[in-house]
């Protein structure tokens, strides 16, 4: 804010200048349109006379009741968005074609998000948990990570992507 009032108080100080040097005339034209203007439209024309700009050195001693403090930079913190379970690079073995995921968050899920798991980066129904289980997966290598969204869509956090190798064991 106060770099605001300074940027202010320079353009000010740079307009009074040009003001002070430089005459300027009030024209009406034959629609009644009115234009200023620091060239002078015809020879008989007068200028008009202007106020005193009044300006405020930054340096006066009661400046600073007209300069409202800054404000300390919001000490929000950002939210965090992991995969806990199960590590990156871990070979699950199950009959059941299933990967369990557990995330943790540094904050409280708003009621309102959705979670969304992308398996290879194609999105699942999205949930409101932060522990689900992805069924019916065929063996194979899967690229999993997980987006916070709002419920229009919006981004809000994401996880890092993780590599798991699902492998079917036999449960006879």
């Amino acid at each position: 804010m106060l770099s605001i009032l300074r940027i202010a108080l320079a353009g000010l100080w740079l307009i009074s200048l040009s003001a002070v040097g430089q005459p300027i005339y009030r024209v009406v034209d034959q629609d009644g349109n009115v234009t200023y203007t620091d060239q002078k439209p015809s020879d008989n024309a007068k200028p008009i006379d202007l106020p005193d700009i009044n300006v405020i050195s930054q340096n006066a001693p009661d400046v600073e009741q007209f300069i409202e403090p800054e404000s300390p930079p919001s000490e929000v913190e950002p939210f965090r968005l992991t995969i806990a379970e199960p590590a990156d690079g871990s070979v699950i073995a199950n009959a059941e074609g299933q990967i369990d995921v557990r995330l943790e968050s540094n904050l409280d899920i708003p009621p309102a998000a959705q979670l969304v798991i992308y398996l290879n980066d194609q999105p699942q129904v999205p949930v409101r948990t932060l522990e689900l289980s992805l069924t019916g997966l065929e063996p194979g290598p899967f690229r999993v990570r997980a987006e916070l969204q709002s419920p229009s869509g919006r981004k809000l956090a994401e996880t890092e992507a993780i590599a798991v190798q699902l492998i079917a064991v036999d449960s006879s």
